[in-house]
């Protein structure tokens, strides 16, 4: 109980198409085996997981009993129902206006469980603003360049997160563990430290 907790908010569904429902549900069993596999696995909790995203789960052998034994959790419960003290609470969201230099371990960081960033754009802001809920965006623009408007999975977040520590506190080396290879990304020129940075730079990307 030493490091920082990821939680991810599945309480979109009602805004979300049936095909990026499916796509979620296989973006937190990406998680739930990232986790498994890393060296410094964190507390991964699923709050008002239902309906259809819960029934496509469903149908993954050993969900949820196998899960829950390996430091997971799920409930249809909401967020706040599931981690009740909001000072702990930290929205992870590109509309933030706060730059994510360093993780807390005292902390829960939150991801909007939902697929299509750019169609549902400002939303997971607006939910946290809702909740009185403290935001914040990754440091993607202090580090990459990013040439087009694609976004970053819910596993992607939540694998840089785990490889941040992994990489001991290194943003950098994290995201390029992460992220794809591809032409559109590109490492930015400057001597910005990697262990984080109050530099905002604007980026096109949505977190």
């Amino acid at each position: 109980d030493t490091s920082f907790k990821i939680c991810i908010d599945c309480s979109f569904e009602s805004e979300m198409q049936r095909k990026e429902i499916g796509s979620l549900a296989q973006q937190i069993r990406y998680c739930y085996s990232a986790n498994k596999r890393s060296k410094n696995p964190v507390y991964f909790s699923v709050s008002s997981l239902s309906g259809e995203t819960h029934k496509q789960l469903s149908n993954v052998a050993g969900f949820p009993d196998q899960w829950v034994g390996r430091a997971f959790d799920c409930s249809e419960k909401s967020l706040l129902e599931m981690h009740t003290d909001k000072s702990k609470l930290v929205y992870l969201t590109a509309d933030s206006e706060n730059i994510l230099d360093h993780l807390d371990d005292s902390k829960t960081y939150i991801i909007g469980g939902i697929v299509d960033r750019n169609r549902l754009k400002g939303i997971t802001i607006a939910k946290a603003k809702e909740l009185g809920l403290e935001t914040a965006k990754l440091p993607i623009g202090s580090y990459l360049e990013m040439f087009s408007t694609k976004v970053l999975t819910c596993n992607h977040m939540f694998e840089i997160l785990l490889k941040y520590r992994e990489n001991d506190n290194d943003w950098k080396k994290a995201m390029l563990d992460v992220l794809p290879s591809r032409k559109d990304i590109k490492e930015k020129d400057s001597d910005v430290k990697t262990t984080g940075s109050t530099e905002v730079i604007p980026t096109k990307v949505e977190s």
